[in-house]
Formats: structure tokens, C-alpha cells, sequence
């Protein structure tokens, strides 16, 4: 019996997967995965742009000829220096991301809907308001002493939750898709509900006013980029950052 050796296998893996590479740079088709499941789906490069560009015409996105990052980096720096009642001194340098970036958009697709539309989804790891945010989130969280009635972490906290409810044999149970959420809320609209959740939470005028600042910030600092092109949508807020299922949550 012959027993192939470790390397062997890695070389073999290697061959495969250039040959796969090569197959799809032959057929001009590219790799991305499918929202809601493990499936990858394979599409060709033409058709998976015109999904993007349909997603971006749709939601009245722009592109930028200048990458504002720079200016987003000294905007929050300028912010956090302010809001010495919220951020104390020895906490600033934990709220700013030494090299930021533009966040980046990866692409899913929605097979299980019709057309087979992207789902986007928003890396905003390296924003330059991604740790203020994640901050400032908790903070609201704490000082609105929020019920979260209305969100859940996952589908299996779900099931649990399902688990404890009584049906009837005339009830039914239904789903509704709230599309395009985050891309639709109005800036001024979040902070007047904002000021108005603090001010009923019995919070000083001075610390309304800078919580009002830290998330005007965050809120205005909502691009990113997709294929060498940088992007800005010309309302809503930033999809997937830290806080932005809190906000909707609170405006809604």
C-alpha cells in the first residue's frame, strides 16, 4: 500500500485550486457567497456587477473622487477631545483606529429571492468611527436603559423565544422584510429622537449636547469601497456599524 506523503497532498491542493483559478479567469466568472446559508455561489464577473451597480442606482449612492478617511480620522479626534464628560482622559486613545481605512463592501447573493438581488454587507472595522461607535453604543445602551424588545443576536435565540410562546390551532406565525432599512434613515430625524429619549432619561443638558456630537460624527461619516471605487450614500446611515441596530431601534 502507498501512502502519499503530506507534501504531496499540499502540492496536489495547489494544482487544483490553480486550475480552478484558471477556469475562472478563462470564463471571466468570480466566487462570492450566498446570503442566509454556507453556499458559495459562482457568477459570472458582468452579471455580479450589474447587481451592484443596480444596488447602488437604487439607493441613490455616489462616488467620491477624493477619499475623505483623512478628514474623518481628524473630525473624531476633534469630537472625542470635546466630550470631556463622556470620554474621560486616559480613554481617547482606545476610540481611535491608528490606521484607518475606508470600510469595504462585500457582496452576497440573496438566492432565495427573486432576481437574485446582493445583499451588502459593510466591513467597518478599520473606520476611523468604528471604536467610537462600538463606545458610544454601549453608553446609549446604558443610559436609556434600552429593553431591546424588538432585537435578537441570532436565529437560534430566536427558536428559543418561539419555544416559550403558546400557538394556537388558529394562529400563524409571519415574517416580515423590512428592505433597505439603515439606508433610509434621516440623520436630523435620529438626532431629534435622541435628544428627546436623554432629555426624558433625565440627562444634563451637557451631556445631551455631546452624546448629540459624538453621533453626529459617526452618523455623517457613512462611505465605503467596493472594486476600487469609493461610494457614499446620499442619506441613511452606515450599514453594519456597531451602532446602527441601536439607532434604528431608538428612531423607529
Amino acid at each position: 500500500m502507498t501512502f502519499t506523503t503530506h507534501n504531496t497532498l499540499h502540492k496536489r491542493h495547489q494544482h487544483n485550486i490553480k486550475q480552478i483559478r484558471n477556469i475562472l479567469r478563462q470564463n471571466n466568472l468570480t466566487i462570492t457567497k450566498a446570503d442566509k446559508s454556507k453556499s458559495i455561489i459562482i457568477i459570472s464577473k458582468s452579471m455580479l456587477k450589474q447587481k451592484v451597480d443596480d444596488f447602488i442606482q437604487k439607493n441613490h449612492i455616489s462616488c467620491l473622487n477624493k477619499v475623505p478617511t483623512d478628514t474623518y480620522q481628524k473630525q473624531i479626534q476633534h469630537v472625542i477631545q470635546k466630550c470631556n464628560m463622556q470620554i474621560d482622559k486616559h480613554t481617547p486613545k482606545y476610540l481611535i483606529n491608528i490606521k484607518p481605512m475606508a470600510p469595504t463592501l462585500n457582496v452576497y447573493i440573496k438566492t432565495h429571492k427573486e432576481n437574485k438581488p446582493i445583499r451588502p454587507v459593510v466591513n467597518n472595522t478599520h473606520a476611523p468611527v468604528y471604536k467610537t461607535a462600538k463606545y458610544l453604543n454601549k453608553k446609549l445602551n446604558n443610559l436609556l436603559n434600552l429593553p431591546c424588545t424588538y432585537t435578537t443576536r441570532n436565529a437560534l435565540e430566536v427558536v428559543e423565544e418561539l419555544k416559550t410562546i403558546h400557538f394556537g390551532e388558529h394562529m400563524k406565525i409571519i415574517t416580515l422584510d423590512i428592505k433597505d432599512l439603515y439606508v433610509d434613515l434621516p440623520i436630523q430625524g435620529i438626532l431629534q429622537t435622541m435628544k428627546f429619549w436623554l432629555s426624558k432619561h433625565n440627562n444634563t443638558s451637557t451631556i445631551i449636547e455631546q452624546i448629540l456630537q459624538l453621533l453626529e460624527t459617526i452618523l455623517k461619516q457613512n462611505n465605503f469601497q467596493y472594486n476600487g471605487y469609493l461610494l457614499r450614500p446620499q442619506k441613511g446611515i452606515a450599514m453594519d456599524s456597531p451602532i446602527s441596530s441601536t439607532i434604528a431601534e431608538i428612531y423607529n
